[in-house]
């Protein structure tokens, strides 16, 4: 009979997440394809931009290629990790031997884990919410590592914007340097102006393209790292429950020993109460005391007095 440890909790996997990514990859696909040459209609748009920067477009392309398959992998490995607690909680044998092994998601957790399923299931809250921040943790890191490669399409992106510009810049200065040289001679001045025009616009073709690939880019990594984060946190909440439950185990065992903690707390109690008559008895003897003191020396006070007055009379 399988053991559950703390209240029982379904996990939720991540292939629904996972199919909103491959959905969303399908929808840019079929509108990479409406504007490539071999739709319907046939359009060379995506094909000319690439063009106008082979290096820096291809450059960008391999880094968006590179983001889509990361982020398919941080969705893709909540699954084994909630196959190994699944399999923790269904395994009915008291060693865990037949368990598989854990996946580096939760490598931190697991030798905790088996420790208090020894001593009984008992998981000390501490303990819990120190695995969890673990956990946490590296699911942050690699979430980091998600932005990193939005930011970074979107850097290439602008590279490309101000390597184009710089281009366009250098072209027009080229343009204008071959007019002021071409004489006299208007017609051969417009050829050459329509011949020098042709690298302010190549540039320009250089600066959005590389802007609509990479800001592309970048949106497309943004919505999967959004996907894939919602995962972990679905797997992260679905075990911070889990491993609450487990916690709560150990304190309802811990009513076993209920009835003395009672008598020690009422022996406890007896002793405070034994002490606070005690100290109460010491004030009212005191008080008494000084009561005392203050009556004797009053009486002094008026001996002497008297003492003075007669021995003013005799004078």
């Amino acid at each position: 009979m399988a053991r559950k440890l703390g209240r029982p909790v379904k996990f939720i996997k991540p292939g629904r997440y996972i199919f909103n990514m491959l959905l969303f990859l399908l929808a840019v696909g079929a509108m990479v394809y409406y504007l490539s040459p071999y739709s319907p209609q046939p359009s060379t748009l995506l094909i000319d931009a690439f063009k106008a920067n082979i290096a820096l477009n291809g450059i960008i392309l391999f880094v968006l290629f590179v983001g889509i398959i990361y982020n398919l992998r941080q969705a893709g490995v909540i699954s084994p990790a909630v196959n190994w607690v699944e399999s923790f909680l269904e395994s009915a044998d008291p060693a865990r031997a037949r368990l598989p092994r854990p996946p580096g998601l939760i490598g931190a957790m697991v030798k905790p884990l088996l420790d208090a399923d020894r001593l009984g299931g008992a998981l000390d809250p501490a303990l819990a919410r120190s695995m969890l921040d673990s956990i946490g943790t590296r699911m942050d890191e690699g979430r980091d590592m998600g932005r990193y490669i939005s930011n970074l399409l979107v850097f290439l992106g602008l590279l490309g914007t101000f390597w184009g510009l710089l281009e366009t810049v250098n072209a027009v200065a080229d343009t204008i340097s071959g007019l002021s040289g071409a004489g006299t001679d208007a017609e051969g001045a417009v050829t050459q102006l329509i011949t020098n025009l042709q690298k302010p616009l190549s540039g320009m073709g250089t600066a959005f393209s590389s802007s609509l690939f990479g800001l592309g880019g970048s949106l497309i990594i943004g919505f999967l790292d959004l996907q894939a984060g919602q995962a972990q946190n679905r797997f992260y909440s679905d075990l911070e429950d889990w491993l609450s439950g487990m916690s709560a185990v150990r304190t309802i065992n811990a009513g076993d020993n209920a009835n003395y903690q009672y008598q020690d707390n009422g022996a406890l109690l007896a002793a405070l109460q034994s002490l606070e008559a005690a100290f109460a008895a010491n004030t009212e003897t005191q008080i008494k005391s000084q009561t005392g003191q203050s009556t004797e020396v009053k009486e002094e006070i008026r001996a002497l007095n008297r003492t003075l007055v007669r021995l003013g009379s005799g004078e």
